[in-house]
């Protein structure tokens, strides 16, 4: 059975499963997806009549303001109620929670317009094409920031919130884990914007900066089959609208289809490298934005064998349960098109594949990464191509679904941004570097983008 010698993961940024992928579903294909015949339903806003997802999303102006996703608000979403207590039909919350983050009850039903072949082809091909995995769960029933630390460290050091900034200062990453002297694996992070990624806010990878590559790079890599054995990419989180560049993460409310040009991108210069033959691409999403899914998270057993799991505070939880359903495609050629994987997976499965095949140390960090199944043997799980035959897949352009993609000149920065540079501005305080421009002189998302790209660059230095 053959293997892949080089993974790369993609993790793109607030999109729920069915959102995508959902109506994908069809006699011939079948996912855990939406039936056009059997749709299921939210409780309404307001009224009694149950609101059903649509397949008419747009790359912009649906999602404005941002669907709430912290932990409280998820609960709501699963439960109906935000103490996460299990005492009805689950997975229905999701329309009267976004009304009342948006406080316009009309504007509820947003949550449920969903994307179809036509209006996402770059993920929808590649998921059609190569192999989908329609049970892969967050990690966190939470934001971004807790669930990119559970992709990296299988934990979040105690924070099931946004406002971790604190949390990622001291996190034992498999990075660390890889960097072992002895060793013999390599890593890349590739960062759409110098600065952006959460990890730059850990002190290890501060004094070990030398992992971190602009992603501009990544097809000259890939064209010389320099790629290392684990890469990781960070697309761009905010609009860097003085060099003429724009979030290409796909988080409400920034334009989708330059997210799917991403996905294009990454898959072009890997079927241009002679390592292609030999790697595994995952695109994934960190969480479900608050968007729409029909599938229940499963609760997780503690195996009480194993190191624990820091557990939050505030709000109480003990990561005992997985997140809202996300996308998940398989990218390789020796897949032959069609597969559809059940396996559960969530991000913890991202650590342990790359413990298993990448690392000396197989000791997992804690319970639940033992617990999450690994895909080392994926290509045990999908039929594969005829020996020496390639699937290598010519990508549509991406579509632009509705809406007035153009940015502003001058915008408020992102929440995840800021929450990066506090967690940057926090890593600098603690070893006592003073950066030229502060955190508190944020005011619009080119101050984000240039205090980020600053401070790495200073952090850099005192690495």
């Amino acid at each position: 059975m053959p293997t892949f010698d080089h993974l790369v993961v993609l993790m793109l940024e607030n999109r729920s499963f069915d959102h995508m992928l959902g109506f994908l579903k069809s006699p011939a294909y079948q996912i855990e997806g939406l039936d056009p015949a059997n749709l299921p339903t939210c409780d309404p806003a307001a009224g009694n009549t149950p609101v059903s997802p649509t397949p008419d999303a747009r790359t912009v102006n649906d999602l404005e303001p941002d669907p709430a996703h912290d932990f409280i608000n998820v609960n709501v979403q699963i439960f109906g109620n935000q103490q996460g207590n299990p005492a009805g039909p689950q997975m229905r919350g999701f329309v009267r929670d976004y009304a009342a983050v948006s406080k316009n009850s009309s504007k509820g039903i947003n949550v449920m317009k969903c994307f179809t072949d036509r209006t996402l082809p770059v993920l929808s091909t590649l998921a059609k094409q190569y192999a989908v995995c329609d049970h892969w769960f967050s990690s966190v029933p939470g934001s971004t920031i807790p669930n990119r630390l559970f992709a990296h460290a299988a934990h979040s050091g105690g924070s099931a919130t946004q406002d971790a900034i604190l949390a990622p200062l001291t996190l034992k990453t498999i990075f660390e884990v890889m960097d072992d002297p002895d060793n013999p694996y390599s890593y890349r992070i590739y960062t759409a914007t110098t600065g952006g990624s959460i990890l730059l806010s850990n002190l290890y990878l501060i004094h070990h900066q030398d992992g971190f590559h602009p992603y501009s790079e990544f097809a000259n890599d890939c064209a010389k089959g320099d790629l290392p054995a684990y890469t990781f990419i960070e697309p761009r989180y905010d609009d860097d609208i003085a060099n003429g560049l724009y979030a290409n993460s796909q988080h409400p409310d920034f334009p989708v289809d330059e997210g799917e040009a991403l996905i294009a991108d990454v898959y072009s210069a890997l079927r241009k490298s002679p390592q292609w033959p030999t790697t595994l691409l995952l695109i994934v999403y960190d969480e479900h934005g608050g968007i729409f899914d029909h599938v229940p998270p499963p609760s997780l057993l503690v195996n009480s064998a194993y190191p624990p799991v820091p557990p939050s505070l505030n709000p109480p939880f003990n990561f005992d349960r997985l997140g809202v359903r996300v996308p998940a495609v398989f990218v390789s050629p020796l897949i032959k098109p069609g597969p559809i994987i059940t396996r559960q997976f969530d991000h913890c499965s991202i650590v342990a594949t790359v413990r298993k095949l990448f690392c000396l140390d197989k000791k997992p960090f804690n319970w639940r990464e033992a617990a999450a199944a690994t895909f080392d043997d994926i290509f045990s799980l999908v039929p594969l191509q005829p020996a020496g035959q390639l699937n290598n897949v010519t990508l549509p352009p991406s579509f632009v679904s509705g809406g007035t993609a153009a940015a502003p000149s001058v915008r408020t920065p992102s929440d995840l941004t800021i929450y990066m540079a506090q967690a940057m501005q926090a890593a600098a305080d603690a070893l006592g570097v003073k950066l030229t421009m502060h955190v508190t002189d944020i005011y619009s998302a080119q101050d984000a983008v240039n205090f980020l790209r600053n401070a790495a660059t200073q952090l850099e230095s005192k690495g």
